[in-house]
């Protein structure tokens, strides 16, 4: 019982600490420290993930859309910066809704990082159910199939799947 004592203790020390450094500098101190600490906690993680997210968000689409656009993307390719900000919107909205460690949201972040760069490598593994780069690829050709995000469920359900071999084997039979 002690030693749970003992790591709520720091537990909260530590989240104290993080509250104030990112707290003071985002709002007046009249706003957020009569907050019980588990709002005050909330509202740090959600204004500093809005803040890292579209900072971030902002310095990549000014590179990729502003300064290197010819280099990366040629004309037609079905992207838009609004696009790409707005399909991280759920992770900054669940932790609106269920806060969790900021250790873990960045984990999370992460993934979603490697499972966007896998999408866009050209390597089909070809794993049922899952939205491998085939089925992206496709999307970005038809602009009108595989809108699924992680498996093709939703796709298959709603008719606009169109699965990479099948398409492969058609193009052969002609």
């Amino acid at each position: 019982m002690a030693v749970e004592n003992e790591f709520l203790t720091q537990f909260v020390e530590e989240t104290t600490f993080y509250n104030r450094i990112i707290l003071s500098h985002l709002l007046p101190a009249n706003l957020w420290e009569p907050l019980p600490h588990f709002l005050q906690t909330w509202l740090r993680n959600y204004l500093a993930g809005n803040l890292l997210y579209f900072i971030s968000g902002f310095l990549w689409c000014f590179y990729i859309y502003y300064l290197k656009l010819n280099v990366y993307f040629p004309k037609g390719l079905a992207f838009h910066p609004l696009d790409g900000i707005l399909q991280a919107v759920p992770h900054v909205i669940a932790l609106f809704i269920l806060p969790i460690h900021l250790i873990t949201h960045l984990s999370l972040l992460f993934l979603e990082g490697i499972w966007t760069a896998s999408i866009h490598d050209c390597i089909h593994g070809n794993i049922w159910p899952i939205m491998g780069a085939g089925y992206h690829t496709i999307h970005h050709t038809t602009y009108k199939h595989n809108y699924g995000h992680y498996t093709i469920w939703m796709d298959w359900m709603f008719g606009t799947l169109k699965v990479p071999l099948a398409e492969d084997d058609n193009e052969k039979a002609k």
